[in-house]
């Protein structure tokens, strides 16, 4: 092994460690507390991800059980990007939860951090300046974001750093390569990793990443024109100014604030070094995620249009509705270009920065670790159907919260990937308004009769705890008393 690998190697493992030791909290009570969303059975992002890892795990034709008998169409309209859920779901499958699963969101985002160590050092950072770039990455709180919102692979740009270093060490067709595994695990970032690596270093390797990608957008494609995409609540999720400067209200949306030193860079670096190009890339990555209109604070009313807001219209970027996100491929480049600033200076500085990490710890615990059950509401009446019911009608759940229930029960579901207020157009439409004006507490005096030919068995009334008009007056009229706790046979 060289001496440069070695060194490598353990600035990896120091920066993991790191890591590792700002999220002590949220780790020691990884077996009992869910690491995500403050409300993670209410969120949607985190409920679709949840259910697609189950889903993944179960025989062919799991798309039939929703919207019995119906079913569904294909599973791709609503999640384009499944690898991690075909990869990993063997794996969790093995495990208890939550524990799993805050194992896989934690391991993503170490090698978040290993990757950007490696970067540091294609770019000729020194092993202790690598570390820090590292642990800068661990600190910043914006790291997390896709963790706390309960997403899975839309959070790791390890693939795409890792790409990038080995396109600094001129092996570029493993940089294609992983810039293509990049774009599988979620297409924008695959997409933006790639006009990174040719804005540092356009090299013909680099067309590996199209052999990659190529068999899934063929795939893929037809699938995208007849999906559904809902925006946010804002239209778009873009990166608030105030994120930049690391006082963002929500700690999710904050940078680390010596990341901006890198803003520092044509100042001290050489005008056509590796460094320059990388703070380039890195300002063009923070440039889109600021979404098409900026905004001082998330969820205020946008002050400036963005420069680059006419991107925001093309075909397939139209669908790009958290430019936030590539703010997580930009802060490894911040990271690795601020350390490059101070390169050459004593190791004294680099470890300064380290220990100035070690003030985000609050911070970070805050952005990854809350007090969430891992029980879903309707967890014990779940159970019951399980062992009782041929197929379930969820009153008291969105389309999404019925599916984290049918990960328990495994039954068929009069729920999809599509709300019921909104069906897809092979779905008797007409069943389902009665289905919501039942769940308001409205007789339907022919409705059980319908759902029982249909092969329904059971009406499951879960209070979620939310603000809706659940109401089990006409079910228990209709139906009488349950036969379990929030169950009533049909």
């Amino acid at each position: 092994m060289s001496e440069h690998l070695r060194n490598s190697l353990w600035a990896s493992a120091a920066a993991a460690a790191a890591a590792i030791l700002l999220l002590f909290r949220p780790i020691s009570a990884f077996e009992t507390t869910l690491w995500g969303p403050a409300d993670p059975w209410n969120n949607g992002d985190f409920l679709g991800a949840h259910w697609l890892f189950w889903a993944a795990g179960q025989p062919d034709g799991v798309e039939r059980l929703l919207f019995w008998p119906w079913g569904e169409d294909s599973l791709w309209k609503a999640f384009p990007n499944p690898f991690d859920a075909w990869l990993l779901s063997g794996i969790l499958g093995q495990l208890s939860f939550p524990l799993g699963w805050n194992l896989m969101m934690l391991a993503h985002h170490t090698l978040n951090v290993v990757a950007t160590t490696w970067l540091g050092r294609a770019a000729g950072l020194r092993p202790l300046h690598a570390t820090a770039a590292g642990i800068v990455v661990a600190a910043t709180p914006i790291m997390l974001l896709e963790h706390a919102m309960g997403h899975t692979l839309t959070s790791a740009v390890w693939p795409g750093v890792m790409g990038l270093a080995a396109l600094l060490r001129g092996r570029s067709a493993l940089a294609g390569i992983l810039i293509g595994v990049q774009g599988l695990a979620y297409l924008y970032t695959g997409l933006f990793a790639g006009i990174v690596a040719l804005i540092v270093r356009p090299q013909r390797g680099l067309l590996w990443a199209l052999v990659v990608i190529a068999p899934y957008l063929l795939h893929l494609s037809p699938q995208l024109q007849a999906a559904g995409s809902t925006l946010p609540p804002d239209g778009f999720t873009g990166l608030p100014l105030d994120g930049l400067i690391g006082t963002a209200q929500q700690f999710q949306y904050r940078l680390f604030p010596w990341s901006l030193a890198a803003l520092l860079a044509p100042l001290v670096l050489p005008h056509r070094g590796v460094g320059a190009r990388l703070m380039v890339a890195a300002v063009v990555l923070l440039l889109v995620s600021l979404g098409p209109s900026w905004s001082l604070h998330r969820g205020a009313s946008p002050f400036l249009e963005s420069p680059l807001h006419l991107i925001f219209g093309l075909p397939g970027l139209d669908r790009m509705h958290h430019p936030a996100r590539l703010a997580l491929l930009a802060v490894p480049l911040l990271a690795v270009v601020s350390l490059l600033l101070i390169n050459r200076a004593r190791s004294i500085w680099a470890l300064g920065v380290a220990l100035a990490c070690a003030t985000q710890w609050s911070i970070i615990d805050n952005t990854a670790a809350w007090s969430a059950s891992p029980e879903i509401p309707g967890n014990q009446a779940a159970l019951w159907a399980r062992d009782h019911a041929e197929a379930v009608v969820d009153l008291g759940s969105t389309h999404l919260q019925s599916l984290s229930l049918q990960t328990i029960h495994g039954k068929p579901t009069l729920a999809g990937l599509h709300p019921r207020s909104r069906p897809p157009p092979h779905v008797d439409a007409a069943l389902l308004r009665q289905v919501e004006l039942w769940a308001r507490g409205e007789p339907q005096p022919r409705l059980p009769a319908r759902l029982k030919q249909l092969g329904y068995s059971h009406v499951l009334v879960i209070d979620r705890g939310q603000d809706t008009l659940l109401s089990a007056s006409a079910v228990q009229e209709q139906l009488g008393a349950p036969v379990f706790e929030g169950v009533f046979a049909l």
